[in-house]
């Protein structure tokens, strides 16, 4: 016998490699199927709302320009899977109530303003959600601006039904004493 090499043993061609290589040329996105119009519509009309609750939930305008843009992408990759406004609009809830969110804002957030910079933004109630935990916002918002049920909160939120009506309470007296002090 000869003597040992590796070049014995691969005896194969690496053609199929290069043909591989070839197909897959683009982004990965380009090789999913382009996302319907009905996203685009629904994006279009609900973007701006599910920045707004997004503010509602962070009280900061860069985390909720983020969780927004992070919220509306994943709805375009489920989009295949939900397809319809009202389950998108649940999916939306899900997602803003399972965000992380810090409660300090960013040192750029602190005097921006986003570009639909509602004016509600400066009224007591704003300054009232500021003053809350997140968790409690979250309650409050999903619960009470939203109109989700308790049990359904409280399974977005991953807590007893319970807890979200205690911390929908909590947050609820806040904001009265909040408006009730003279400005």
């Amino acid at each position: 016998m000869g003597s040992w090499s590796v070049n014995n043993y691969m005896t194969t061609s690496i053609d199929w490699v290069h043909e591989i290589d070839a197909s897959l040329v683009g982004t990965p996105l380009d090789w999913r199927c382009p996302p319907s119009a009905a996203f685009f519509d629904y994006a279009a009309e609900r973007g701006p709302y599910v920045r707004r609750l997004a503010h509602a939930i962070c009280c900061d305008w860069t985390q909720a320009e983020t969780l927004s843009l992070a919220i509306l992408t994943s709805l375009q990759l489920g989009w295949s899977r939900i397809g319809d406004p009202a389950r998108a609009d649940e999916f939306v809830h899900r997602a803003l109530g399972n965000a992380v969110v810090t409660d300090s804002p960013t040192p750029r957030s602190c005097n921006a303003r986003g570009d639909d910079y509602p004016f509600e933004d400066e009224s007591l109630l704003f300054d009232g959600l500021q003053s809350l935990t997140v968790i409690q916002r979250k309650a409050l918002v999903l619960h009470h601006w939203l109109d989700v049920s308790v049990p359904d909160v409280a399974d977005i939120l991953q807590i007893t039904a319970a807890e979200v009506q205690r911390h929908a309470a909590r947050a609820r007296s806040a904001i009265n004493f909040l408006m009730l002090e003279p400005a």
